[in-house]
């Protein structure tokens, strides 16, 4: 996407853990800025993955979870805080005064960016917007952020129904993996109810299914079912069903313009025998199927050639779903081309050289023009 775009729009109509899916599954590399009249957090995504996080919250600035986490005392947070000016930040403060070690600060760095996303999660009201971009500010940090598993621990602190109804929808919605789920989640360290809860997706189910089926609390399943959703582990099967219907009109329209291309060869073919000898093609026909392999003639079982020696495309095509067959389009061609062959074997045959020349030059221009 381009630099420039930018995305708005209110916490009331899309929540936290939406606005970072669809960033997920696109790859995208922005920065989501949520904006409260209390409070700015700014979450940082590289193509798809949560790589920083900041906050105007001061009980999520950094000397401060330092200090809750026992990290730091008071009297180390009191030091580095009166020696504190705008050009350092906290952090390295507390390095120089030898209450932090280097490595210490990129783990209190990493614990404050889980922090602010998991405090950003429960979010309810105010503003979003989102600015793609191709590069951070020079002062972000990018860190080793699981991105899944921090989306599945933020949603599983929350304790508001109404967000967990809006994050689920309808309980009739209709949810399955998403392609290659189940090799994403072995480096997630998915707990027993999770685990359990995405084993039951393996097959399309509704949400309500999940919750008769499953032995938590329907309020802990449906928070669940909604982290795996959010994490991308779990997606719509209605919309998948809806693409592959899709794809599935899409290729029987191709092979239906294929077969009509072909009959329009078959249609002149029989207008000129027709023409030069009567009702005696209707015999020429019967020889023309002689010439079909073993192997073809089951795809052509009920197709009458006897209109104009079309071949009928919806009992041709129930002919191949029945056969189970896969590469429909490769069959298509193949059975067409037999059909051809024959009806070119027996113009030869019947009428010479001359009439055969003319009849490949005929399906050659149809084919050019096709």
């Amino acid at each position: 996407m381009s630099d420039d775009l930018s995305i708005q729009g209110t916490l009331e109509e899309m929540t936290v853990p939406d606005l970072f899916r669809s960033l997920i599954r696109s790859g995208e590399t922005a920065v989501v800025s949520l904006v409260s009249p209390q409070r700015r957090d700014d979450i940082y995504f590289l193509d798809g993955r949560i790589g920083y996080a900041s906050s105007s919250d001061p009980d999520l600035a950094l000397g401060e979870i330092l200090l809750r986490s026992g990290d730091i005392d008071l009297r180390q947070y009191s030091d580095a805080m009166e020696k504190l000016v705008s050009s350092k930040r906290i952090g390295s403060v507390l390095c120089d005064l030898g209450y932090l070690k280097p490595d210490g600060l990129i783990r209190a760095v990493e614990h404050q960016a889980q922090q602010i996303i998991h405090d950003a999660i429960g979010c309810r009201s105010g503003r979003y917007t989102i600015d793609f971009t191709s590069s951070f500010p020079s002062d972000v940090i990018t860190l080793p952020l699981n991105t899944e598993r921090l989306v599945l621990d933020g949603i599983r602190r929350l304790q508001n129904w109404s967000l967990i109804a809006r994050g689920i929808g309808k309980p009739e919605r209709l949810l399955a993996h998403v392609p290659h789920a189940e090799s994403r989640v072995y480096s997630l360290s998915l707990d027993e109810n999770e685990s359990y809860l995405f084993s039951l997706f393996s097959e399309p189910i509704t949400i309500n299914a999940a919750c008769e089926r499953s032995y938590l609390s329907n309020f802990d399943t449906c928070r669940i079912v909604w982290g795996l959703f959010a994490a991308n582990l779990l997606e719509d099967a209605e919309r998948k069903e809806m693409g592959a219907r899709r794809a599935a009109v899409e290729s029987e329209m191709q092979l239906e313009e294929t077969v009509e291309l072909y009959n329009s060869a078959f249609q002149r073919i029989f207008a000129l025998v027709m023409q030069k000898i009567g009702d005696h093609t209707y015999d020429f026909i019967d020889r023309v199927v002689l010439h079909l392999s073993p192997e073809v003639l089951p795809y052509l079982s009920g197709v009458n050639l006897l209109n104009e020696g079309r071949v009928d495309f919806d009992q041709f095509l129930n002919n191949l779903i029945s056969s189970g067959s896969a590469d429909r389009a490769h069959i298509v061609n193949d059975v067409l081309n037999e059909l051809l062959y024959g009806w070119i074997f027996e113009i030869r045959t019947e009428f010479g050289a001359a009439t055969e020349k003319e009849v490949i030059g005929m399906i050659d221009n149809l084919r050019h023009n096709g």
